[in-house]
């Protein structure tokens, strides 16, 4: 059942707005915030505070990766170019379905990044805070396909 054009707006933006907010927070904290954190401060220092914005970011990314979900998925049913979730069966379907499990491993990253590797045992400091930041670069190379993705996606459609 088509929805609404006023509904599929509301749902494309939210869509777009949310991925503002996770990409951009993503982007924002590499290019900006931990090279003038590194610069300013001490190690200890560094990251201390570097977690506290982890744990302020972690909450809009969590938030931004349910919207994300629910929003993606009410897009790709209204999507006429696709049948299903996770479809190969044409050139836009095999590329949204690239889309959505680089979403799906950018998800898996992040939850894994804020909760689960400072819990894990037996990896020392410096180690952790590498995987850390290793996980976080290959986000955002994940993150600039998605949104590359998202732009051929949006012209494929149109023409």
């Amino acid at each position: 059942m088509a929805l609404p054009a006023i509904a599929l707006t509301l749902i494309n933006f939210l869509h777009e707005l949310f991925t503002i907010l996770w990409i951009g927070g993503m982007l924002l904290l590499v290019l900006v915030i931990m090279p003038i954190l590194k610069k300013q401060f001490e190690e200890d220092k560094f990251n201390q505070i570097n977690k506290m914005i982890k744990n302020r970011l972690s909450i809009f990314t969590y938030v931004s990766i349910v919207v994300l979900m629910v929003t993606g998925l009410l897009l790709t049913n209204q999507a006429e170019l696709t049948s299903r979730f996770l479809s190969f069966e044409s050139p836009y379907a095999t590329l949204l379905s690239i889309k959505h499990i680089l979403f799906i491993l950018m998800a898996l990253i992040a939850i894994f990044r804020s909760a689960i590797l400072d819990k894990i045992k037996g990896i020392e400091k410096e180690p952790r805070h590498k995987i850390a930041k290793i996980l976080l670069l290959l986000n955002v190379i994940f993150a600039i396909a998605v949104l590359f993705l998202s732009s051929y996606l949006g012209v494929i459609a149109l023409v």
